[in-house]
């Protein structure tokens, strides 16, 4: 009687969202890492290295045949790109990636500087802003482009320097990462330094860095509505709000695992299935608002505003239902900092 009296108060007392089985991150971990983070890293660096040997190709015979060749890999590289800043952490925080590859905008007068030099140190802090993808937008795009390399030795150098240094970076990301992907599967935890805390953190952080430098920044969501199209990204190619939609579709791809185990499974484990609703239907709405828009981002900029406000606070909305209401669920702790005021 005593111990049947105990089994009922023990059921009696168990919070709502509490489940007899504990949901294993162990699985959600493993499909990230194996099917998304694994074949995001390989991708990429399959992108670089295609950009560098048809840039070789172009050093070699300058031609406008392959010189829009170079362009399209650059794209295709820089796109690539999205699906692998998400995650800032173990290896790619160990050779701080997300700065030397994707900080934009890029300081035109330091690299017009170093080409005319023709003495640096890209990876030196000071050239940060200097090198990486949002670099090769300018060289690449900026008017007469082409005779700039072909009347240049330095400009066609530093183009192959800038392509050669992020070659060498994500490779030694690569090799690394097969190495820690291990201590990433097992570290479920929700301390701050468990790869679970630091995966749901840079998801976060990886989305306001989108809504905010992508989008916010430019349209001038930071200063006061006056629009600052100088901090586009890649503003010379114009390609911004694909980069954009490729940043989105991958948060969204690593919220709901994919075909796998993701966070919206968690949510669905922890009775929060209303939340998960919520976010994959806002995530849906915010990419079909991208695919609206028919410009550049700086032509809509011009004569679109109330469709790019509209895009802002969409993106806004789901900062609280991922930042706030997810992390809690989940036992997170948010350890980045933002200015942005939410």
């Amino acid at each position: 009687m005593i111990a049947i009296l105990m089994v009922s108060m023990a059921v009696s007392c168990k919070k709502p969202g509490e489940d007899t089985i504990d949901f294993n991150k162990e699985n959600l971990l493993e499909n990230i890492a194996n099917n998304q983070i694994a074949p995001a890293i390989n991708d990429f660096a399959e992108k670089v290295s295609s950009l560098q040997s048809d840039y070789t190709t172009f050093q070699a015979n300058p031609t406008t045949d392959n010189f829009e060749t170079v362009r399209n890999s650059w794209k295709l590289a820089y796109v690539s790109w999205q699906t692998v800043k998400i995650f800032d952490f173990g290896p790619m925080r160990d050779y701080a990636l997300k700065g030397s590859i994707g900080t934009f905008p890029t300081d035109t007068t330091k690299v017009l500087s170093n080409i005319a030099s023709g003495s640096y140190t890209l990876g030196t802090a000071a050239n940060i802003d200097a090198v990486g993808l949002s670099s090769l937008d300018f060289l690449l795009y900026r008017n007469d482009a082409l005779t700039f390399f072909t009347s240049d030795n330095n400009y066609m150098q530093y183009g192959l320097d800038v392509i050669q240094k992020m070659n060498q970076e994500i490779s030694a990301v690569q090799g690394q990462w097969e190495t820690y992907k291990s201590t990433f599967i097992t570290s479920t935890g929700t301390e701050t330094t468990s790869a679970f805390s630091l995966l749901v953190n840079e998801f976060n952080r990886d989305y306001e860095l989108a809504k905010n430098a992508k989008l916010g920044i430019p349209i001038g969501k930071q200063s006061l509505e006056i629009q600052m199209p100088e901090y586009i990204e890649a503003r010379y190619s114009g390609i911004s709000l694909d980069l954009l939609k490729g940043n989105l579709e991958a948060l969204r791809n690593l919220y709901t695992g994919g075909s796998g185990v993701g966070f919206d499974d968690y949510l669905e484990h922890l009775d929060r299935g209303a939340l998960n609703s919520t976010i994959r239907t806002n995530f849906n709405t915010i990419i079909s608002l991208i695919d609206g828009f028919s410009g550049t981002l700086e032509q809509e900029m011009q004569t679109n505003v109330s469709g790019l406000n509209e895009l802002y606070v969409e993106l806004q909305g789901q900062v609280v239902n991922l930042k706030t209401d997810m992390t809690s669920a989940f036992g997170i702790l948010i350890t980045y900092q933002d200015n942005d005021g939410d």
